[in-house]
């Protein structure tokens, strides 16, 4: 489905992001997972899945509403310039990873570590 370990999909999902939709905030459920919400991957994987061990880490996951063509989901995917300066997208090309690039949360900029927290930027974060 979303290519995400299941024990990060979880964590990711319940712990971090509360259940709800990492940008507009939104309540939902697990069980709704692939028609409601889905585990967006910030650095896309690619063509034949992923090859860098960090693709599927924490710090490459958030939460979104909808599909792909629906509610954030579907924003991130169809305004990817605002949605890369916001942090929601990381290019593959680049030379940082996910963990690297802050993303918008709750009018803030903050950082996704690969151990499933947030932290404000401007706080002290260890890499």
């Amino acid at each position: 489905m979303s290519g995400f370990p299941p024990k990060v999909a979880r964590l990711v999902f319940e712990v971090r992001d509360n259940s709800s939709c990492f940008r507009c905030g939104i309540g939902l459920r697990w069980e709704d997972r692939g028609i409601g919400w889905s585990l967006h991957h910030r650095e896309p994987r690619g063509m034949g899945g992923a090859r860098s061990p960090h693709v599927n880490q924490p710090s490459n996951a958030v939460t979104l509403c909808g599909s792909g063509t629906t509610g954030c989901h579907g924003w991130v995917e169809s305004h990817r310039a605002e949605a890369e300066a916001a942090g929601y997208l990381v290019s593959r090309h680049g030379v940082d990873r996910p963990v690297h690039v802050p993303i918008e949360h709750g009018g803030q900029l903050v950082w996704l570590t690969d151990w499933a927290s947030i932290v404000p930027v401007g706080e002290e974060v260890k890499f």
